[in-house]
């Protein structure tokens, strides 16, 4: 699979910042890794994103190495407002 990208906003106090999510499913030793200076709300979403693929009938890639990205990995995310977008890359 080919990279997928979506966007989503990071908010700063009261100021918004784009985030692109790209997530890679590829060979490799199974697992699930999030990069690009994710909180511990937004490491958890790994568990959330993976139940809500899974109940919306389509498949975890549970053989596969699966890696989000949050990129600008300078700008610190925070919250589970970025779950969508990452459901949204896994599930194409």
């Amino acid at each position: 699979m080919a990279v997928a990208t979506s966007r989503t906003i990071a908010l700063q106090g009261a100021t918004g910042h784009l985030v692109d999510v790209q997530v890679d499913v590829s060979p490799g030793m199974v697992a699930t890794i999030m990069v690009g200076r994710p909180d511990a709300a937004i490491s958890e979403a790994r568990d959330r994103c993976r139940m809500a693929v899974a109940n919306s009938g389509f498949a975890w890639p549970t053989t596969r190495r699966t890696t989000i990205l949050l990129s600008p990995a300078d700008l610190p995310k925070r919250g589970t407002h970025l779950d969508l977008s990452v459901v949204t890359s896994c599930d194409t």
